[in-house]
């Protein structure tokens, strides 16, 4: 339950808006407004080898390429660059060029989205779970054929009744 005292330190309604206009990233216009200028602003960080060494750091840690893109993406538009929206349009552009720059390097990478297991590999991680707790080893379920399961006859849907139905016969 809030006291009195909790209620005297809360903010006031409309606090949010009490910040001088254009004093806030937010509040200002964005700096690029179209996805050409928005490429032309990330194409100098692809030039710089310290951010590139950087890069291909994160992405030999097994980073996906679309969480990289993305944290690139958040920090611009924190910073009033570009709106989120043109974000989302270069994502594609940036993972493209994160690819070819791992390409280039000879590094490995996951774009994100893709599972880092197959399901081999984890029926070892249970099997060997198992052997732990001294349990059996068990073996993958065999998938029934879709003949074999009895097919569900639909039913008639039933004419809804009351203020909103409609009328039969008109």
């Amino acid at each position: 339950m809030a006291t009195n005292e909790d209620l005297l330190n809360a903010p006031i309604p409309g606090m949010s808006l009490t910040a001088e206009p254009k004093s806030r990233p937010w509040r200002r216009p964005y700096q690029v407004s179209n996805v050409e200028e928005a490429v032309a602003l990330y194409a100098p960080m692809f030039r710089d080898k310290t951010t590139i060494k950087m890069m291909v750091q994160q992405i030999e840690k097994g980073i996906p390429l679309t969480t990289i893109a993305d944290l690139l993406i958040s920090g611009n538009v924190m910073e009033g660059r570009h709106s989120l929206d043109v974000g989302m349009l270069i994502a594609p552009v940036l993972i493209e060029t994160m690819i070819t720059v791992a390409d280039m390097a000879g590094v490995d990478y996951r774009v994100g989205g893709e599972d880092r297991e197959d399901p081999q590999t984890k029926q070892e991680i249970i099997n060997r779970a198992l052997d732990k707790i001294g349990a059996q080893d068990v073996q993958p379920e065999e998938e029934v054929a879709l003949e074999d399961q009895p097919v569900a006859e639909e039913q008639p849907a039933e004419e809804p009744t009351g203020l909103m139905a409609r009328r039969s016969g008109m």
